[in-house]
């Protein structure tokens, strides 16, 4: 073909200092997109934007987290009140909640509490005082409102090997393990997480967006530590 015969391209031209400058930056760019799309992400950690309010007081709508991923991708386990972000099967979203009941365990809703069983099989009550007062002692078994009438019931789930039972701090609004996440209460373990689909774990919030009024705000002021309060 003759179509670059009459096109003469210029041999061992040096680039200027401005453009070995621009090829470096460039360079640098793609070479820290790829480490963190391709191994950062996957195995450290990973930004998510919280678009709900099941969390609130502790963790609020708009705000910025880092989930942390390292210690399990390589098997360590949940602890009980870590914080975790997941998409459970079936649904759209990806959701944020608190690690209640561990592989193995008997949870029970009575009094408007949640209650784990020990090994001599009583059941003692979990200390949720991280709970805002209007959610404090109206914990049911059913995500919503939580009536006297439910309160006086005992209600228990056994959480299988290998999965959790999660709920979001703002108990009377959180789609959770009480109710299936997003989706229908199909079979026993609908109410349940398994580890492999759980991102991660929020370590720290760094930022907030949310409209108020009308008006969108933003702040870098909501950075903080989320420690399990254990």
């Amino acid at each position: 073909m003759k179509i670059f015969q009459n096109i003469k391209f210029p041999k061992n031209k040096k680039l200027s200092p401005l453009q070995v400058a621009f090829v470096d930056f460039v360079t640098d760019v793609v070479v820290i997109f790829f480490l963190v799309l391709v191994v950062v992400k996957p195995l450290f950690f990973a930004p998510f934007r919280v678009q709900q309010q099941s969390m609130t007081p502790n963790i609020l709508d708009g705000e910025f987290i880092i989930v942390w991923k390292t210690p399990y991708v390589f098997g360590a386990e949940y602890e009980r009140d870590d914080i975790v972000v997941f998409k459970p099967d079936g649904g759209e979203n990806y959701l944020i909640k608190r690690v209640v009941g561990l592989p193995g365990e008997t949870l029970r809703f009575t009094g408007g509490f949640t209650w784990v069983q020990n090994a001599a099989g009583e059941f003692e009550r979990l200390n949720e005082d991280f709970l805002a007062p209007q959610n404090l002692g109206n914990t049911c078994a059913g995500s919503g409102s939580c009536p006297n009438s439910e309160k006086d019931r005992n209600i228990d789930f056994e959480v299988p090997e290998g999965k959790y039972f999660v709920m979001g701090d703002n108990r009377l609004a959180s789609r959770d393990s009480r109710s299936c996440f997003e989706t229908s209460c199909n079979d026993e373990n609908s109410n349940f997480l398994e580890q492999k689909i759980i991102e991660g774990r929020a370590i720290l919030t760094f930022a907030r967006f949310w409209i108020e009024d009308g008006e969108r705000n933003f702040t870098l002021k909501n950075v903080r530590v989320l420690r399990n309060p254990n």
